[in-house]
């Protein structure tokens, strides 16, 4: 297995690592190009078989910067094989390469094997009582 962040020009890859969440090639693009996004996918021989999806969010206060880890998916042919952990270690790597120190994910607290992976990472839930509240800003 090996993992690599993708850039512009593997539009192709996060296509085809959409699922049931297919991005178009334009989005795929913007994403790749977008230098505070780290996507990171993982191959088996030549095929990706997971990625994950993470932002760096510039801050006011505190470090310059968080990472917010957005998505992580593994296929399901692929699972059970350290695939996930492999890429979330990959994404310490490059955080700490770039003076990046906290990160984030939000889960439900009731989604059990998502809880006890983050924490397996050696994640900590500060509190259960955080709320997220969601926004459209199209209506």
């Amino acid at each position: 297995m090996t993992i690599r962040r993708l850039g512009p020009g593997d539009e192709e890859i996060v296509v085809q690592l959409g699922g049931e969440r297919p991005l178009t090639h334009a989005q795929a693009a913007d994403l790749v190009a977008d230098e505070r996004t780290l996507y990171l996918a993982a191959f088996d021989r030549q095929e990706p078989v997971g990625y994950v999806l993470a932002h760096q969010l510039p801050r006011r206060h505190g470090d310059p910067s968080q990472l917010l880890v957005y998505d992580l998916e593994v296929n399901e042919s692929s699972r059970r094989r350290g695939i996930a952990t492999a890429l979330m270690r990959e994404l310490e790597l490059i955080s700490r390469e770039h003076a990046i120190r906290t990160g984030f994910v939000l889960t439900n607290s009731s989604n059990d094997p998502a809880m006890s992976f983050y924490r397996s990472l050696g994640g900590v839930c500060p509190n259960e009582d955080d709320a997220v509240w969601e926004f459209d800003y199209l209506a």
